[in-house]
């Protein structure tokens, strides 16, 4: 016979909790701004916070090319950090149960305005800053060609 939930014996204490958690994480609205250099893992950080249910904003999304190929495009890139934040907003206005922004967000500006968007909005927020690698680790693990000196630029004009 295939075991079920029914088979589980869980004291009644257990069960409750249980159940506490998961009406919590359903009823309950998350917005994660990420917040790191290149090569510091947002994007698999903010993959992990999302899980199943969540919708996630990458501002490098816009920079992909239909072929999947990264270009950032100097020209466009405040239009698509304003496109990306735009797209934010409108899952947080749509009830998405969590938004997550995955973004370097240097400044206090760049990720202030998605969590006040959030809260605002009724959200639960929390801003993720990552661990800071060494701006030459940073070089060598980001996906996107960013060089050492971009990094430590990033790093120079960093604000908490």
């Amino acid at each position: 016979m295939k075991p079920s939930l029914r088979h589980v014996k869980i004291n009644e204490r257990a069960a409750a909790s249980l159940r506490h958690i998961v009406r919590y994480r359903l009823e309950n609205k998350f917005a994660f701004v990420m917040r790191g250099v290149p090569g510091s893992r947002k994007s698999t950080t903010a993959r992990f916070l999302a899980g199943a249910r969540g919708v996630i904003h990458a501002v490098d999304d816009y920079h992909t090319q239909d072929s999947g190929v990264f270009f950032w495009d100097d020209d466009k890139a405040e239009e698509y950090y304003e496109k990306n934040y735009q797209a934010f907003v409108k899952s947080l206005d749509a009830g998405a149960g969590i938004v997550v922004c995955d973004c370097i967000n240097v400044t206090r500006e760049q990720y202030y305005k998605y969590v006040q968007a959030a809260r605002d909005r009724g959200y639960t927020t929390a801003t993720v800053t990552m661990a800071a690698p060494t701006p030459a680790q940073a070089a060598a693990a980001n996906q996107h060609d960013v060089t050492l000196e971009q990094i430590t630029e990033m790093y120079e004009n960093w604000e908490d």
